[in-house]
């Protein structure tokens, strides 16, 4: 069990991906049937009230849950996930909404393709499939909401849980002929030939992503999958695809596990962590951060910013961090200016 192992299957699941794309797609409409009857039972399920609890574990003790992409998120919004807050809202250009829908088609159509191989790899090329979904009892597919679910967890006294829904778990036949169990992570790459030519390694917050995975479906390797969206002439002949091997280190996962927990503890205890403005640009609770700081906090936010100015830091960095500080009090200024003019409609002030 290696990082060199990982890194194999990995490359063998892209070689069974373009052997199988070097032939005409198959057509299969017993598989399609049937896999869209499954689903629908499992979403009609899954939609009635009640069917996951957000609130408290099977034994009735309240606690937050932490989505697989809450791996990345900063220590102070991990806190905030934690107290529940209000998170900022979505704002969308057309372009951005589009991004999001095409990048959740592109995990629908790999899926799909693996389905497809399952079935018609074998005939096409005269092997076995070295990669099959892990199926359930039932026969449901290992994948997005047939694999749903709220994971339980209590560690360092603070109880909290994992919530969502893998993009996959595959079956992987080794050399050796040995099947391990391998997760799936499927991301879009939709900007420009050269971003995905250039694409060497992993990005950090999907490997973030794939620790919380491994914990809730019990794998160690992971491959991550990048496919590209963005069109090149139709007579070149390229893979769209880029895949990446981990394996997942247990003390990842405790790691993980360390953060949400602390995260839990701090929220009941009122003690938020420093904000560290390097992780202000993507940050999901800026307004709730923002408003809650103290005039403490914001000195050291500003000093911290100052020092950047001073420091060897490249141009880009040090303008995010002056751009964070002078976003941080627009919003509380826009916050003091609203409270004051809800005071003042109280007292009856026009």
């Amino acid at each position: 069990m290696s990082q060199q192992l990982a890194d194999k299957i990995a490359k063998d699941f892209h070689e069974f991906m373009s052997e199988f794309h070097r032939y005409n797609q198959p057509y299969d409409d017993n598989m399609d049937a049937d896999i869209h009857e499954r689903y629908a039972k499992v979403l009609r399920e899954q939609s009635r009230w009640g069917y996951f609890d957000f609130n408290r574990n099977p034994d009735g003790i309240k606690r937050p849950h932490f989505g697989p992409s809450s791996a990345g998120y900063s220590d102070r919004e991990l806190y905030e996930k934690a107290r529940k807050s209000k998170r900022d809202p979505a704002k969308f250009t057309e372009n951005q909404r589009d991004w999001i829908g095409l990048g959740s088609q592109i995990g629908d159509y790999l899926q799909r393709e693996i389905l497809l191989a399952e079935r018609h790899f074998e005939k096409l090329t005269g092997k076995p499939p070295r990669f099959k979904f892990e199926r359930h009892a039932n026969g449901n597919p290992r994948y997005e909401h047939f694999d749903k679910k709220m994971h339980e967890i209590e560690h360092n006294g603070q109880h909290f849980a994992y919530f969502g829904l893998p993009d996959g778990i595959l079956e992987y036949i080794t050399d050796d002929g040995e099947k391990l169990r391998v997760g799936l992570e499927i991301k879009s790459v939709q900007q420009n030939w050269s971003k995905f030519k250039s694409l060497d390694a992993p990005k950090a917050g999907h490997i973030a992503q794939t620790t919380a995975y491994s914990d809730m479906y019990d794998f160690d390797y992971v491959i991550v999958a990048y496919m590209l969206t963005y069109g090149r002439g139709w007579n070149e002949d390229f893979s769209r695809l880029k895949t990446f091997g981990k394996y997942v280190l247990e003390g990842e996962r405790l790691h993980l596990r360390d953060r949400c927990a602390d995260a839990v503890r701090r929220a009941k205890e009122n003690d938020p962590p420093p904000l560290d403005l390097a992780d202000w640009k993507f940050n999901d609770y800026k307004t709730v951060i923002a408003k809650s700081l103290t005039e403490d906090e914001l000195f050291d936010l500003r000093r911290q910013a100052d020092m950047a100015q001073q420091s060897n830091l490249p141009a880009w960095q040090k303008r995010s961090y002056a751009e964070a500080i002078a976003e941080i009090e627009e919003i509380r200024s826009e916050h003091n200016h609203r409270d004051m003019v809800d005071l003042m409609k109280r007292r009856g002030v026009q």
